[in-house]
């Protein structure tokens, strides 16, 4: 075997991404079963590395031509302390969809009285007694709560109790399927297929749900910005390097008067190049993508934009970062003009509003489809199965990275599946089509090397590592803190085992595991090791440093922004329902033409809210007795105290950002993709 092949990378232009993994995806053959070439290391192979890799198979066609399990082993099912978190946010989901459909009216308070003493059962008995008993009630009460709710039918606790029985498999038929159908496949009731006429049209739809904080003020262009650096898309910014003959010239012609116009007369967009404080979010990876209609033929529309941001001069008063200039599109035209920040007339206000949520819409998709499916699930899987395969679970390797491993299987399953296959989740609320929205997913993860993926080589490329040019950007400065820490702890732990880069060198077990990432028919994984293995401890260390940060804080940075900015569907719309605007003004119908549906806007609400409110076990916090050797105690204890002092260190630099970002706090990452 070739232990230099890797995956082909794609090295053409944005535009042309898509059109070449699709094409890429329908040649791929199927692939499935063992890996036949061999190993660098020939061994005798234990009996459970044996019974393993016949439960852990390759498939390439789920996502081709990405590398997924065939078939989900029953050791990849989720424990029963993930169900009731899952089966705790679906029990929320219910009650409020039912209770904003029905209203506040006088007549319904029974229904509310109800709801409210379903939220008392949950916490008197769900949380109580033994796990198998907390399943099958809570399970019952997420099929009752409609009948309740709509009827008001009194609830009799004891009666309840008759509805256990004696295993949970009627727990266990698919929890993917109401991951993305939600309450349309539980609640009968009629659609809404309104649009909205005001934002409090949406803000009613939620009910008994908190409605997100960011309702009050995500019209603010600084919070525009700021959703570019703590946003669900903190890692799509990049300075401007150059002006002339480059991006602004060629394909976004901002002048000097329109950005003056935005950042003062005392500045100029030449020295903020100059000076490093100007940053662009291209979306130009979206260029040619299809417009969806699915699933009501509501015509979706998806635009490839482009947005420029500007951080003031040093003396400035603030030097956040604030937007410049949009345009719809990456082709100056006289149909594409370019948007700036206005408030002097009402209907310049309102096509800049269209404007935003052009550049929204582009952000969403790409997140959910490259940040988030992508670039965390997808990247993951392969190591998963790798180390089932190549490393016995004895291994040190193996015992330090199964935790973070621990449900990305059946999360990533139940993705290709349901959530992300036709008439799933994606295709019912997403802008493009379910083709389009799968050929982006896997252009983002072939374009993302793992050598390259290095966060501290991320912010360097992005040109956004310097605090002094870039004073604020929270997710930067807590996934430092974080990288390090998860760095000193896979270091310490590590040097318990390989003594040098001769130990590394020499560890068989290691560079089969190597091997089989890298191969095609193997993990597929792109740009990792060192010319096709590991031969230094450091090289070891960073790259188990990315794996346990992907799964663990990057997941986190990108997953639960989801449950309180996106599910109010006007902060971050799915998709558009209207073209982008061609004019500099617009009406306030025009601008809720723009918006989603109510009936679209409620499937938003459900799906991000099950999704970013889901936290299943804590990063750091290891299993009674996981780690047999007593050495590991020591810097395992270290760690977890560096985990409570960047807590604290987050909580304090929340006192003076504008907004607070809490997606990085340690006690709220969970160990490992799980939902």
């Amino acid at each position: 075997m070739n232990d230099n092949f890797m995956t082909p990378s794609f090295k053409v232009p944005h535009s042309k991404i898509l059109p070449k993994i699709l094409h890429f995806a329908q040649t791929v053959p199927s692939v499935k079963g063992e890996i036949e070439t061999d190993l660098p290391f020939t061994l005798p192979v234990p009996q459970s590395l044996q019974i393993a890799r016949q439960k852990y198979q390759y498939n390439y066609t789920h996502i081709a031509p990405v590398a997924m399990v065939d078939k989900l082993p029953k050791e990849e099912n989720p424990n029963l302390l993930w169900w009731k978190e899952v089966i705790r946010v679906m029990v929320e989901i219910f009650i409020n969809a039912t209770v904003s459909k029905r209203g506040y009216s006088s007549e319904n308070q029974a229904r509310l009285q109800v709801a409210k003493l379903v939220n008392h059962t949950l916490s008197e008995i769900f949380w109580q007694g033994d796990y198998k008993t907390q399943l099958r009630l809570s399970w019952h009460l997420f099929k009752a709560i409609p009948q309740l709710l709509w009827n008001g039918v009194g609830l009799d606790l004891k009666e309840l109790e008759g509805f256990v029985l004696d295993l949970i498999s009627d727990v266990e038929k698919d929890i993917l399927l109401a991951l993305h159908e939600g309450v349309k496949t539980r609640v009968d009731r009629e659609r809404d297929v309104d649009i909205a006429t005001r934002l409090e049209d949406y803000d009613r739809q939620f009910a008994t749900i908190p409605l997100p904080a960011i309702a009050a003020y995500f019209q603010e262009d600084e919070f525009f910005a700021y959703l570019r650096i703590a946003g669900p898309n903190p890692t799509m910014l990049e300075r401007v390097r150059s002006l002339f003959g480059d991006i602004l010239s060629q394909k976004f012609p901002v002048t000097n008067e329109q950005y003056q116009a935005v950042m003062g007369c005392e500045d100029s967009l030449e020295r903020a190049q100059i000076e490093g404080r100007l940053y662009l979010a291209d979306y130009a990876i979206l260029s040619g993508a299809i417009n969806g209609a699915y699933p009501d033929t509501h015509q979706k529309y998806i635009e490839a934009p482009q947005a420029l941001f500007a951080v003031p001069q040093v003396g400035s008063p603030s030097r956040n970062l604030r937007p410049v200039a949009i345009q719809c599109g990456q082709i100056p035209s006289s149909t594409t003009p370019i948007f700036i920040p206005s408030t002097d007339r009402e209907s310049e206000r309102y096509a800049w509003e269209m404007a935003k949520a052009v550049v929204q819409v582009a952000d969403s998709n790409y997140h959910e489809a490259v940040a988030h499916l992508g670039r965390t699930h997808l990247f993951i899987g392969p190591f998963v199965m790798a180390t089932h395969r190549q490393l016995l679970p004895t291994h040190p390797l193996s015992i330090l990275l199964r935790p973070h491993f621990e449900g990305t299987l059946n999360i990533n399953n139940g993705a290709q599946s349901r959530l992300i296959a036709p008439k799933g989740g994606v295709d019912s609320n997403l802008a493009a089509t379910i083709d389009c929205a799968r050929a982006l997913t896997v252009a983002g993860l072939q374009t993302y090397g793992f050598n390259r993926a290095m966060l501290p080589k991320q912010l360097e490329q992005r040109g956004v590592a310097d605090p002094e040019t870039f004073p604020l950007y929270p997710y930067r400065d807590d996934a430092i803190l974080l990288w390090e820490a998860i760095q000193g702890w896979v270091k310490a732990y590590l040097s318990l085992y390989y003594a040098d880069d001769i130990a590394v060198q020499q560890d068989r077990a290691l560079q089969n595991w190597v091997a089989e990432l890298l191969a095609f028919d193997g993990g597929r994984v792109i740009d990792f090791g060192e010319a096709g293995k590991i031969q230094t401890l450091n090289y070891l260390i960073e790259a188990v440093t990315l794996i346990i940060f992907t799964a663990s804080a990057q997941h986190a940075a990108v997953n639960f922004p989801q449950g309180d900015i996106m599910t109010y569907t006007p902060a971050m719309p799915l998709a558009g329902y209207a073209p982008a605007p061609t004019s500099t003004t617009a009406s306030e119908g025009e601008y809720f033409t723009q918006l989603p549906p109510l009936h679209q806007a409620q499937g938003q609400l459900e799906l991000c809210y099950l999704l970013g409110q889901v936290y299943h076990t804590v990063l750091g916090q290891y299993d009674a007795g996981w780690f047999a050797d007593d050495r590991v105690q020591a810097p395992l204890q270290q760690f977890q105290s560096r985990l409570v002092e960047i807590e604290a260190a987050i909580a304090t630099r929340n006192q003076s950002r504008p907004y607070h970002y809490s997606y990085l706090q340690p006690s709220k990452i969970p160990q490992s993709i799980n939902i």
